[in-house]
């Protein structure tokens, strides 16, 4: 429309200037009236000549353009075509106006196993295609949800034969501009190999819990026939190794306890601090009979893992086993106070302290001898960790103070 207007404006622009210059120089310069007749006849033929030239040129370079227009959006639809039908998603465009399916790729026609012209002559057959559990919720939405923009749509597809097929659908809705029809996108992939592949994933995951599960159980019960063994000879055993079967015993339900934290919670590859640590101090308080001592925890809660968990809590049993068996003599108001911090940064702080004997003035702890404070230091460092902090004086009980740095 619009070269059409230029090229009138500019041909009416033309005659009107020559129609008026043209007569006013002939009415300025010519006396006889034949002359004036002979003038305007050529002048009428020179118009005619001179302007169908000039509407030849005009035309000509509209055409052009418009040949270049035309040019350039065919090869725009044919690359826009020649995408839709090379992408692996299956597309289809539906003229909302006309109710007619504009385009429809090849994989559309695959994934629903169709033919296009099955498709176009009768869309209703795709509603049927999906399955009775979600047929109901895409009807709505194919049907009464076209001006509406949907993201992440999935629903299966169901075929005679049994098979199903999973999809994931966007939806785009594209409004009415510059005489356009408004028209609806949906870009729909086949994830059925993806679902397939996460169903597998899932059973083998809980596989791998059933399995792990029962690892940490039968562990946990065969460190209990250990136990059993150990303190079985040690009721026949003389009474100094009795004391070191005893100790050992402790050590080794510290180790059960973990298992058993572990195959009795949802989550098999780390436990609560909090739960963890309170069960260790009131199982050692029960095995030593020790209800005279009272304990104070405060326990900040972090999640353990398998390989943190066992020598910090043989770290606390053997402070404990050290408490209840060599400072609390003969002493009324016996305590110990257990304190663990945890820090946003992951770094950890165990301080433990009792109110008994203390040691020996004089007690050089790096050089004794002393096989629990060994193994109290090499759990230690074992864990990355290093003693922040210790104090002991005869009569006024002992500390310890350990700080954990988190490894990034």
């Amino acid at each position: 429309m619009k070269p059409a207007i230029r090229v009138t404006l500019i041909y009416l622009s033309l005659g009107y200037l020559w129609i008026y210059f043209s007569d006013f120089a002939l009415v300025f310069f010519m006396q006889s009236s034949e002359e004036v007749r002979q003038i305007q006849s050529l002048k009428g033929w020179l118009f005619v000549s001179f302007s169908g030239v000039i509407i030849f040129f005009l035309l000509f370079r509209e055409l052009k353009r418009q040949k270049v227009v035309i040019l350039e959006k065919n090869e725009s639809d044919i690359l826009y075509k020649t995408i839709l039908e090379r992408i692996e998603d299956a597309v289809i465009i539906f003229n909302i106006e006309t109710w007619i399916i504009d385009f429809l790729s090849a994989q559309f026609c695959e994934l629903f196993e169709y033919d296009s012209e099955t498709i176009i002559s009768k869309p209703e057959v795709l509603i049927e295609r999906v399955h009775p559990e979600d047929r109901d919720r895409m009807s709505q939405i194919w049907i009464h949800g076209l001006t509406e923009n949907h993201t992440g749509l999935m629903y299966r597809i169901l075929f005679p034969d049994g098979r199903i097929k999973w999809a994931l659908e966007h939806r785009l809705f594209i409004p009415a501009s510059s005489g356009k029809t408004k028209k609806t996108v949906a870009v729909i992939s086949d994830i059925t190999s993806y679902m397939e592949n996460q169903t597998k994933l899932e059973k083998s995951i809980k596989e791998n819990q059933t399995l792990l599960t029962e690892v940490h159980h039968r562990v946990k019960n065969n460190l209990a026939v250990i136990i059993s063994f150990l303190q079985l000879q040690a009721y026949s055993a003389p009474k100094e190794t009795a004391d070191i079967l005893e100790q050992s015993i402790v050590r080794i339900k510290a180790i059960a306890l973990v298992h058993e934290k572990l195959y009795s919670s949802k989550n098999l590859s780390s436990l609560s601090s909090l739960d963890y640590i309170s069960s260790l101090v009131e199982n050692i308080k029960l095995m030593y009979m020790r209800m005279d001592v009272s304990i104070e925890l405060e326990i900040q809660h972090i999640e353990f893992n398998l390989v943190n968990a066992i020598p910090m809590g043989l770290m606390i049993t053997e402070m404990l086993t050290n408490s209840f068996r060599h400072a609390f003599i003969n002493q009324t108001e016996a305590k110990i106070k257990i304190k663990f911090i945890v820090y946003p940064s992951g770094n950890t702080e165990l301080i433990y302290r009792d109110n008994g004997r203390g040691f020996p003035e004089g007690f050089d702890r790096k050089k004794s001898e002393s096989i629990g404070l060994s193994v109290i230091y090499s759990l230690c460092s074992q864990m990355k960790g290093r003693e922040k902090d210790f104090f002991s004086e005869p009569n006024r009980g002992v500390m310890y103070h350990f700080e954990f740095i988190q490894k990034k």
